[in-house]
């Protein structure tokens, strides 16, 4: 059977299938794992807020950053070491799908995204991250109840980015916008300039924002933009950090800049958001 008769076959309505919730858990800017390789008898999820780590999974391997999130099934040896300091949720979960389906679902994690899949609904993956970080501050009867809708939500994630590669494959399949990609989340709290990612992936400035788009669906600066969007958003609830410390961090040279892009994503400025969204103490 060749690859597009493969893809035919699918049924990723399948794996729509409730999930239990064992446990979340959110670590901030962890230098290294407890464990460096764990096998549990349920489904483990780490969902990165912030940072990068490398993961090997049976015979696949990979790293993982911000807005991505890795899934090890069952039964599997799950190695990991951090690469950069990690903010991450940390979610153990039981599928209650139907016989056979968690075998298939295993097969296709392996074969469609390696065990890692990024979302591209950002917007709707860090909500749900907001949602899971006020959970997890709470008592653990309160957190499972809480949190077991947003964990469902990352699965339903999970479960349309399958039926997407299921029904099209890998049409917009391009290893050269990943690596561009990939380029943009190291460097995106720095001061990268997108014209020296197109020198250094050898493209015309055009077809790199047409090809970009084509793949994730949007063009590479809105792609930067939003990456440094979230992590301030996360800044500015979670810390009392300065409006001009956050913009440094999340690489912009000042505060003043940084809030009129932040007030033109948002329509309002960083202050009032932080006003209306930070957590009250514990």
């Amino acid at each position: 059977m060749d690859e597009s008769s493969a893809y035919e076959t699918e049924n990723p309505a399948m794996l729509i299938h409730p999930i239990r919730l064992i446990s979340n858990s959110y670590w901030k800017e962890k230098p290294a794992f407890v464990q460096q390789v764990e096998r549990e008898r349920c489904w483990i999820m780490i969902a990165v807020e912030a940072g990068r780590f490398r993961y090997e999974i049976g015979e696949l391997s990979g790293e993982a950053a911000a807005g991505d999130i890795v899934l090890c099934p069952p039964h599997e040896d799950f190695h990991r070491e951090m690469i950069t300091p990690l903010s991450f949720f940390y979610i153990k979960f039981y599928y209650a799908g139907e016989d056979g389906g968690e075998a298939q679902l295993s097969e296709q994690l392996r074969r469609l995204f390696s065990y890692k899949f990024t979302s591209s609904e950002r917007d709707r993956l860090y909500n749900d991250f907001r949602h899971l970080l006020r959970a997890s501050r709470m008592s653990r009867n309160d957190n499972l109840r809480w949190s077991s809708h947003f964990v469902y939500d990352l699965w339903l994630l999970f479960c349309m980015e399958t039926e997407v590669l299921a029904q099209f494959g890998n049409v917009v399949s391009d290893p050269l916008m990943k690596e561009a990609k990939d380029m943009i989340e190291r460097h995106a709290f720095r001061d990268v300039q997108m014209k020296d990612i197109v020198e250094y992936i050898g493209i015309h400035p055009v077809q790199f924002t047409r090809r970009f788009q084509a793949v994730y669906a949007m063009p590479p600066s809105k792609y930067l933009y939003s990456i440094r969007m979230e992590k301030a958003k996360s800044l500015l609830v979670q810390t009392n950090y300065s409006i001009d410390r956050i913009a440094r961090l999340c690489g912009y040279e000042n505060g003043l800049y940084f809030s009129r892009m932040f007030t033109k994503y948002f329509k309002m400025n960083p202050s009032k958001y932080r006003k209306m969204h930070s957590f009250p103490s514990p």
